[in-house]
């Protein structure tokens, strides 16, 4: 009997395209000119003109020069750092959602986009009396509110605020609830 098939988990990572074709296209450039300017060197004899400063500043430059210990650094340090960015695993694109307790956790899966869980959170916060309006960033761990007011004293406002929606978000079944932060604004700030 074959094992069951199993399909992609819903809790992606972010993909991180941008920077990687940014430092792609980066990388790209620079090389193709070393490549042309050495076959540039192998078909005339000579390198090309743009390089004529380059080369003779680094013609006069040693192994131990600090000038090429420096750049040997930097060059090692940058390596390094596309190397973590390549294997360490971007931010959660979602947040898991607890399934009904009668399910199989490892067959199935329900989760929430970071944009529809700042909808909720902002429709629940703009909901509240006193606040005028609110701004709403959600991660799968924290969700950061600021509300703008027209009361002259905030008072228990952020308080009241931070644990109604600390308890809007426990009912809806995240897991782990994220830490809820809220700040808020008044009319006179």
């Amino acid at each position: 009997m074959s094992p069951r098939p199993v399909s992609q988990g819903l809790r992606r990572r972010s993909s991180r395209s941008g920077p990687a074709t940014i430092a792609a296209l980066v990388l790209l450039a620079g090389a193709t000119t070393v490549a042309w300017a050495a076959i540039s060197r192998l078909v005339t004899g000579t390198w090309p003109a743009f390089m004529d400063p380059a080369r003779d500043s680094v013609s006069s430059l040693t192994w131990d020069s600090p000038a090429v210990w420096a750049a040997a650094i930097l060059l090692g340090l940058l390596g390094l750092a596309l190397l973590l960015a390549a294997i360490l695993p971007g931010r959660h694109t979602t947040a898991r959602l607890m399934g009904p307790g009668e399910r199989d956790a490892r067959s199935s899966e329900a989760v929430v986009s970071r944009r529809g869980l700042a909808k909720i959170s902002a429709a629940h916060v703009d909901q509240t009396d006193g606040v005028d309006s609110s701004s709403i960033r959600a991660s799968a761990k924290k969700v950061e509110v600021l509300v703008k007011t027209p009361l002259h004293d905030a008072g228990e406002l952020p308080g009241d605020l931070r644990d109604s929606l600390a308890r809007k978000l426990l009912s809806l079944g995240l897991d782990p609830v994220p830490k809820v932060v809220v700040r808020v604004r008044t009319s006179n700030d």
